[in-house]
């Protein structure tokens, strides 16, 4: 550790040589300096109790990358409002580099204090709970403060020095936030923890509050510099008296969809305000579930293996789920009965320019998955070679029809093989699926897959043509 002094601006700097994880489907990766008990931001490389950090391209390219990272000098002795004593702040931070497959799902038996109603009513407590004036930028669900599905670590994952299970099956919410103007991030983690709450140390915390129940909030306001590219942090930790573990961290720094950092300068919410987000009833693991509350309702993914077209706004995305909903009004006899009501298009996920669906179709005994995709900037397919050694059959045809739009027609068998939590049974079903691709000259694209599993069927091709070819399903 150097210490550097630039007049009255004294910093403590760290120079550190990681070795990045790749991220892997269905994984998590943890890189960087972790302390225990930091109240720093848990995306940062100092994490608080557990952090997730996806790595750059620049720090891909070179597994052994060095970079520095510069955090304001701790003052010993000191006082902090709400703790009768303080601790000196202890040196021995370690570098670790850790990646967990496991099971990503709203209901565990393992975790009975957490399912899909549970995070339904978590999203709209905190939802509810921000400031008028900080909106959460239109994005899609996974990135609007929506609680994702509880993470757990498989059972054969070695788990970081100090940390069980319990304490790492977590539920996590994120959204960019927007106030006067000023951009900035805000995530918020929600476990169990099993240890007892920490000693205030110096340097991790600027204030310490109990609450009426027991539980203790730490808050914390800070700023970091990475590689020179200072932000400003602030954070709130709850250790609830029911063993709670709530972390809510706003940032002045966003991702706008690339390695590329936006700051604003601003951070988005207060430090009263992260107190009250983490103190809210509803997130404690305690509190019960309204009887009939919904479940979550997931994100779905687009279908655009290269998106390039336009981001899509608010009003194009509801515009095309209206027409989406009039459209189906019309259809012919037969059809099946589609859940949740179609048209409540959403942005994919990790693509701002496409909507989607993901709906359940029921037919008498029938029952099969349907997802619908609408984006743009895409190029009209070309009819496939079928004289071609390569050519394995698919897609199984190509009609150009009038006014020059491309219809795609493709169906599949597969197995799909299944496991129950914690990887302890593995099934394999047999699957069947059926889509239409439909895409016009000015590269609006359309597409709807059925699948189902044996002994259910997929949608017809002429339902799933019906739904591709709604009048007026273009983005202009």
């Amino acid at each position: 550790m150097a210490e550097e002094n630039s007049g009255s601006d004294r910093t403590e700097k760290w120079t550190t040589a990681l070795t990045v994880v790749s991220l892997m489907a269905g994984g998590i990766v943890f890189a960087g300096v972790v302390d225990r008990w930091s109240g720093s931001d848990f995306g940062e490389p100092a994490a608080s109790s557990v952090g997730t950090t996806q790595p750059t391209e620049e720090m891909q390219s070179d597994k052994n990358a060095e970079y520095t990272y510069v955090t304001p000098t701790v003052v010993y002795p000191t006082s902090i409002p709400g703790c009768t004593t303080v601790e000196a702040p202890d040196d021995s931070l370690s570098a670790i580099s850790y990646w967990s497959t496991g099971s990503q799902t709203y209901d565990d038996p393992r975790f009975p204090w957490f399912s899909g109603p549970k995070a339904t009513v978590m999203s709209e407590a905190v939802q509810r709970s921000l400031p008028t004036s900080a909106v959460i930028e239109f994005a899609s669900p996974d990135e609007s403060l929506n609680f994702g599905p509880l993470h757990v670590p498989s059972e054969s994952s070695e788990l970081p020095e100090g940390f069980s299970l319990e304490e790492m099956a977590d539920t996590t919410a994120s959204a960019t936030l927007v106030r006067d103007g000023k951009v900035g991030a805000l995530s918020i983690r929600m476990t169990s923890h099993t240890g007892p709450v920490p000693p205030c140390i110096a340097g991790s915390l600027v204030e310490r509050r109990t609450l009426a129940d027991g539980s203790v909030v730490d808050a914390q306001d800070t700023w970091s510099e990475t590689n020179g590219v200072r932000t400003l942090s602030r954070s709130a930790l709850l250790y609830g008296a029911d063993k709670t573990f709530i972390q809510a961290s706003a940032t002045d720094s966003v991702y706008p969809g690339g390695p590329e950092v936006e700051i604003s300068g601003v951070v988005p919410l207060t430090v009263d305000e992260l107190i009250g987000l983490v103190s809210l009833p509803q997130l404690r693991i305690t509190a019960p579930v309204p009887p009939g509350t919904a479940p979550m309702v997931p994100g779905c993914q687009g279908s655009t293996p290269d998106p390039s077209g336009r981001q899509l706004d608010r009003g194009t995305v509801e515009e095309l789920g209206r027409t989406l909903e009039s459209g189906w009004r019309a259809a012919p006899p037969g059809m099946p009965v589609l859940e949740p009501t179609l048209g409540t298009l959403v942005l994919a996920e990790r693509d701002r320019t496409t909507a989607c669906q993901d709906l359940v179709a029921r037919s008498g005994g029938n029952e099969s998955d349907l997802s619908i995709s609408i984006t743009s900037g895409q190029s009209l397919p070309k009819a496939p070679n079928k004289y071609d050694p390569s050519y394995d059959g698919h897609p199984i045809s190509v009609t150009e029809v009038d006014g020059g739009a491309v219809i795609v027609r493709d169906q599949r068998q597969y197995s799909v093989m299944s496991m129950g939590n914690g990887d302890s049974t593995r099934e394999a079903t047999s699957e069947q699926s059926r889509s239409v691709t439909v895409t016009q000259p000015n590269g609006t694209q359309v597409s709807v897959r059925s699948s189902a599993a044996t002994p259910n069927a997929p949608m017809t091709f002429e339902q799933l043509e019906f739904l591709a070819t709604i009048d007026g399903l273009e983005i202009r």
